[in-house]
């Protein structure tokens, strides 16, 4: 399953732009505080077809796909 993360500030705003999406697009679940992981089982092909209809969903909803977050660290002397 490849994954993507959408910038939202609850499960339930996802899932609602995504209910009925073509391609399987499914919510995993939150990733952290700003971010919610979610899923899909689309082949190339359908992907290619498919995730501009997602992105338009998602827009629609005033949500937005972002890139995974890194780590993060908990003491401010570790970042160089």
């Amino acid at each position: 399953m490849e994954r993507f993360f959408v910038k939202a500030a609850s499960v339930n705003a996802v899932r609602r732009a995504l209910d009925r999406a073509p391609g399987g697009a499914c919510v995993i679940g939150r990733f952290d505080r700003e971010t919610i992981e979610c899923g899909h089982t689309m082949s190339a092909h359908s992907l290619h077809r498919h995730w501009p209809v997602l992105l338009s969903r998602l827009d629609k909803a005033g949500l937005r796909v972002v890139e995974r977050p890194g780590p993060i660290a908990l003491d401010p002397s570790e970042q160089g």
